[in-house]
């Protein structure tokens, strides 16, 4: 089980993102040129197929960075 407090209100994302800017750019740039060369190569293509990986990737650790930003953001509000 997790400890700290239950129902806690979380920051929005667009605040955790604004913390963050490098990060998250750099996810919105690998998920870009994922698409790009998706768009570009076609389905007969193995890039094609591989560029899936990073596109999941991306998204993965975006999530993953919001989730941890929102915690931190919220042990930080309980120290005050």
């Amino acid at each position: 089980m997790r400890s700290g407090r239950h129902g806690a209100a979380r920051p929005p994302v667009g605040v955790l993102i604004q913390q963050d800017r490098v990060d998250f750019a750099l996810f919105a740039l690998i998920f870009v040129v994922a698409l790009a060369s998706m768009v570009f190569t076609g389905p007969g293509s193995i890039v094609f197929w591989l560029a899936f990986l990073p596109l999941i990737a991306s998204l993965v650790l975006a999530f993953r960075r919001i989730e941890h930003l929102s915690r931190q953001e919220l042990r930080d509000s309980e120290f005050l």
